[in-house]
């Protein structure tokens, strides 16, 4: 099992092994970085009610929901603002964490294609512009630049 991750100055998902009490456990952290979104939202919605910041939530919970399926146990987790390993770009960074324990039918990479794929249609619902979720999953760089046209045109 290796860690995963997938970073573009928008969003970011990460998956890292590492030890809880002697037992294997995967460390989950998401971010999305609200300045670069701002565009896309015109300021008709509230932070609150902001569906950037709140699809990573729902991509939180969908992960606790998958987890527990296949038996293991998502508990909240508390820590810095990002991953040791992912650089951050400038802006107000929204992130989430989770502990997962006994992860032994899910694999890191796996949990990053699941919620990058959740986050992107949920962005996808509520952009201004026209467009459409990829079938599959694209490299970061084509995401970002995807993601970059979206907003600026908003």
């Amino acid at each position: 099992m290796k860690d995963s991750a997938y970073v573009t100055d928008f969003f970011y998902f990460a998956v890292r092994r590492d030890k809880k009490d002697g037992n294997d456990v995967l460390l989950y952290s998401s971010g999305v970085n609200l300045d670069r979104f701002l565009p896309m939202m015109k300021g008709r919605l509230g932070l609150g009610s902001n569906p950037i910041l709140s699809g990573l939530q729902l991509v939180k919970y969908d992960l606790c929901r998958l987890a527990l399926l296949k038996g293991a146990v998502p508990r909240d987790q508390h820590g810095p603002a990002g991953p040791p390993d992912v650089t951050l770009s400038e802006g107000a960074w929204y992130v989430e964490r989770l502990l997962i324990e006994n992860p032994f039918r899910i694999l890191p990479e796996e949990i990053v294609a699941f919620c990058v794929d959740g986050y992107v249609r949920r962005v996808a619902a509520c952009s201004l512009q026209k467009y459409e979720a990829p079938d599959s999953l694209l490299p970061p760089g084509e995401m970002q630049a995807q993601l970059h046209t979206l907003c600026k045109a908003a």
